[in-house]
Parts: structure tokens; sequence; C-alpha cells
């Protein structure tokens, strides 16, 4: 959209004259979004850009894992391979990135744990609780039952560990194939990508849907912000108990395998129990992740959905996957040291949440670290014409900067990554990609913010100087 366009759509949005998103939205109606993507209708940013991530994506998962397994994660090494000592061929190489084997064992594996996670959803009890209200007047409503579902997995996982021990099998079947079950959960989530699209364009859930013409935008964006089958929320399913409580386990088999290969390892237990406590904390949390940026702000589409499926498996869990074939030995002290500094950084992320979910349960009619909170009150029109508020809060660490959240939440990624050594780069793969992906975040949230609470947000900006390093950016 155009800088005139933009300013438009705001002067619309802020006098109310914008009515409801109908499932008849047009491309002119599509880029009436709160987060506003500039380029809209250019060839370049929503065909070519779209079409190459969809593409590149799968195969940039499956090459990492491939350097890992046979380059020790190094690139260059990985280079040296196919340039100079030519023990494997340029062909080798591409037949491996781009080969995608179906592997019935894991096609089993994905099917039984999505099919838990529903069922678990659906059957385990949960108070009630509302997320925020959306641009067209829904409000989505949750049942608060993430942390008992997550701590009823592990209990369950431990008990299925010991059942396969009898019989001689392990969980870590799944290392054995990893790639193979990386190809077909990639196969799923592709099915599972076309499907939403689907039901988005012709049976959307709710009024929050965008619908353009262009289908290579609508896959890797998503079209619905709330889709629902059968009562069950894609986003839920997709994003917390599958590919959140999959990160966990994978993380626990990943140093089971360093653990049947080498014996205790020091390097694979501390990055193990960063992930889990880090998760732990997640689960607690949940109702307060799903009124966060992925679930009000970004759709249902490959971005999101394969991604917790696909990308969540194979890059998040780098670490602890590295170590299996990588173990270092950390010592007592240092081994104290880097749990002691990851979960400080795990207290402090989830102490930044609480005291704003605490400024926002009071009414900003509290304290925060011994003084009344500072708090802007600024509303907003949604598209219905309804008036709605929102508390932004400048107090405690909201006063350090606009997102200081994500300051520990960088620093515990790179302690869960740190046992695995500075002599390769792959292992830090996820934190590179973190950094990248908060700080643009930070700045996709300074947009949308910008346009729907207009001088408003200015005023706290002023208020907040910093996005999420004070002093820095």
């Amino acid at each position: 959209m155009s800088k005139h366009g933009e300013e438009k759509y705001k002067r619309k949005f802020q006098s109310g004259k914008i009515g409801d998103l109908n499932a008849n939205s047009n491309d002119s109606t599509h880029q009436l979004s709160i987060h506003i993507r500039h380029g809209h209708n250019k060839f370049w940013s929503e065909s070519i850009l779209p079409l190459t991530l969809c593409i590149a994506c799968p195969f940039l998962v499956r090459s990492i894992v491939f350097i890992c397994d046979h380059s020790h994660g190094s690139i260059m090494e990985f280079f040296s391979h196919i340039l100079f000592d030519q023990t494997m061929t340029l062909k080798q190489v591409l037949v491996n990135f781009f080969y995608f084997q179906w592997h019935w064992p894991s096609a089993l594996i994905i099917i039984s744990f999505l099919l838990y996670a529903v069922i678990m959803t659906m059957l385990i009890p949960g108070d009630e609780y509302s997320g925020p209200i959306t641009d067209t007047g829904h409000v989505p409503v949750y049942h608060n039952n993430g942390f008992t579902y997550y701590v009823i997995s592990l209990i369950l996982f431990a008990l299925l560990t010991v059942l396969l021990k009898f019989n001689n099998i392990s969980p870590t079947y799944i290392y054995d194939h990893w790639e193979e079950f990386l190809s077909t959960v990639n196969t799923f989530a592709f099915l599972l990508c076309f499907l939403v699209i689907l039901k988005g364009k012709y049976m959307p859930s709710t009024n929050d849907h965008r619908s353009s013409s262009n289908w290579l935008t609508d896959f890797y964006r998503g079209v619905e912000l709330y889709p629902r089958i059968f009562n069950i929320d894609i986003k839920l399913i997709t994003n917390c108990r599958y590919g959140m409580l999959a990160w966990a386990l994978l993380s626990i088999i990943f140093c089971m395998k360093t653990f049947e290969l080498h014996g205790y390892t020091d390097s694979a237990l501390v990055s193990c129990l960063l992930t889990l406590v880090y998760l732990t904390k997640f689960f607690w949390w949940e109702s307060g992740y799903m009124k966060t940026m992925d679930i009000i702000v970004d759709r249902a589409g490959f971005y999101l959905c394969w991604g917790c499926l696909v990308w969540v498996s194979g890059i998040y869990t780098l670490p602890s996957y590295f170590l299996v074939t990588h173990p270092n030995k950390l010592g007592l002290s240092l081994t104290i040291t880097v749990l002691a500094l990851g979960f400080l950084s795990i207290y402090i992320n989830y102490d930044c949440d609480r005291q704003k979910i605490d400024v926002r349960t009071a009414n900003g009619q509290c304290e925060v670290w011994g003084k009344q909170a500072t708090v802007i009150r600024a509303k907003y029109l949604l598209l219905n014409g309804k008036e709605s508020e929102s508390i932004l809060l400048a107090s405690g660490y909201w006063a350090l900067s606009r997102h200081f959240h994500y300051v520990p939440e960088l620093a515990l990624a790179f302690l869960w990554s740190y046992p695995c050594g500075f002599h390769y780069i792959l292992p830090y793969f996820y934190f590179i990609f973190l950094c990248v992906l908060l700080i643009h975040r930070a700045h996709r949230d300074d947009q949308k913010c910008r346009l729907k609470y207009g001088a408003v947000w200015d005023k706290y900006c002023q208020l907040v100087r910093w996005k999420i390093f004070p002093g820095l950016y």
C-alpha cells in the first residue's frame, strides 16, 4: 500500500467509516488489515517472495540437518567436501536436499500425535477465557488447560518410554529416522495449509478473514485469523499443542540419544533442561500467548502453520540435535552458571509478561516496582464502528523498552545453544533466526500500533523510546 493509501485508510479507520469485512471481501478490502504490508499487489512481494519462501524453507530445514549430520555443522567444511576433497558430489547433495521420502512409521507417529493433541484439548477441563476483541468485534474463547495438557503429556511420555524400553524399543527411534520424519511432517504441513486456505476462502469461521485474488499470498500469509474445525482452534493446535509440545519431547528424545551413545553428558542435559523449563513457563502462561501477535495478527497460513509443524521441529531443536553427535564437557561450575543465567532469563521473560497482565487486570490501578504504574489509555475504533480501549504500560520493564521481554528470550536462546561450543555456526542458527524474527516483529508491532492508535502511540513512544534493546534499538 502506498503512503498516501495508508494515510487515507488511517483517517477512515480512526473516523470509524470502515464497516464489517465479510466473505465477499475483495483485494481492496484485503489491504485494510491492521498490520499494513507495504507493496501490496506488487508482483515481487505478493507472488515471487511467497512462492520462493514456500519452496525454499523446506529445503533449508533439510539442508541444515544434512550439514549437521555430514559436515559437523560447518558450512565451510560442507563446501570443502564438494569443491576440494570431493567426498560429496553436487548431485548427491542436491538429491539429499530435494528428495522427500514418505515414511509410514513417522506418518503413524504424526497422525497419532495430532489426534492426541485434539482429543486431549477437548477433554481436559479448564476455565474459559477470552482473547482480545478483533477489529470486526469477534471475541475468541478458549479453555485454560494448556499447562495441564503439558504436564499430563510429559507423564504419559515417561510411561510410554518405560513401556517401550521393556520391549527393547526406544523413543530415540525418531532421532534414528529424523530426515524421514522431517520429510513426512513437511508433507502433512503442506496438506494442512491447503486445507486451511480452502476453508478460509469458502467456509470461514468468523468475519476476520482476508481473501484476495492472489492464491500465493493467501497460502503464505493465511486467510483466516481464527479458523476452527468442529470448534477446534487450528492455531491453538498447531502452535501450542503440537508445535511447542513437540519441541519439548524432541529435546528430551535427543538428550536421551546423547546419553545412549556417550553416557551422561552435561552439555546435552543443560540444553534440554533450559528448553523444558522455558516451555513449562510457556504452557503456564499459554493464555497470555493467545493474546500475542502470533495469534491476534498473524493468520493461519504457511508462515504460521507450516512453521509450527516443521520449522519448530527442525530448527528450534537444532542445539539438542547437534549435541547428539558433538557432545561437550562443560564441567560443574560452567553447568551451574549457564543454568542459573538461563533460569534467570526465563524468570525475567515471565515477569515482563506478568507485569503487563497485572496492570491490565487492575485497569492500571496498581503499583509496578513500588511505584504507581504509568499507563496511557489508547482509544481506537473497531471496523464495526464501536470504540475500544487498550492500556499501554510505561513502567517497570516496559519503561526500559517497548519489547524488553525479547531481551531475556534472546539471552536464553544463546544460553541453550552455548553448550554446542563455538567451533560451528549452525547450532546457533535458531539464535540468529530469532534475532532477525524479533527485530522484524518489533517493527511490525510498531507499524500496527501507530496505525491503530495514531497520535497516542507517538506519545507512548516519547515515553518509551527504545523498541527492544535500551540504548541501542
